[in-house]
């Protein structure tokens, strides 16, 4: 499992896809345990093995089809399970994200809602690495997520403000290329 993983940052990799439709895939792995934020479109054998926690940063497919029957712990925005704009997938076995700061391992992992993409979007700072998981809210190079698949331009607006307040060092989009932060 997860061979095909590139390490980014201490502990942390990232599973670079063929961006048909599956979005990027990350891993933190600490002491035996694996965290995955977001599982791709599920087109991905490497996912076999269920990860101890998956973190979801909204519900489209092609960050959620990924999500095993068996996996035990998936989180996902309380908005993303009312949220009734198209390409939604919601993993049967999804539970909502209290979003309260979480510890995995070492890593205490810090939840920003950041609605516009969708209206339970999601990104996701591991304060140990400086690693923001920015799902499809922020990518590289100033982009960011469409907003016209039930998302808003008002909501993306503010995201991205609440984002250049975030203490980041890479960015680690859904999609794309990882970026530093200057």
């Amino acid at each position: 499992m997860f061979r095909l993983f590139e390490k980014i940052a201490p502990e942390t990799f990232m599973l670079r896809t063929d961006e048909r439709t599956c979005s990027t895939i990350y891993l933190v792995e600490e002491g035996g345990k694996r965290l995955l934020v977001d599982s791709g479109d599920g087109k991905l054998p490497e996912l076999d093995d269920a990860p101890d926690i998956c973190i979801l940063t909204h519900g489209h497919y092609d960050h959620t089809q990924g999500v095993g029957r068996g996996w035990k712990v998936v989180l996902l925005h309380p908005a993303e399970f009312g949220f009734a704009g198209p390409y939604i997938s919601i993993p049967k076995n999804a539970k909502k994200n209290p979003t309260s700061p979480m510890n995995f391992g070492s890593h205490l992992l810090g939840f920003f809602h950041t609605p516009g993409h969708t209206d339970g979007s999601i990104c996701v700072l591991d304060r140990k690495t400086g690693v923001l998981f920015s799902g499809d809210t922020k990518f590289s190079e100033g982009e960011y997520g469409r907003t016209d698949l039930g998302g808003s331009e008002r909501e993306m607006a503010e995201s991205l403000q609440l984002i250049e307040k975030i203490p980041y060092k890479l960015l680690c989009p859904g999609h794309g290329e990882m970026e530093e932060r200057q």
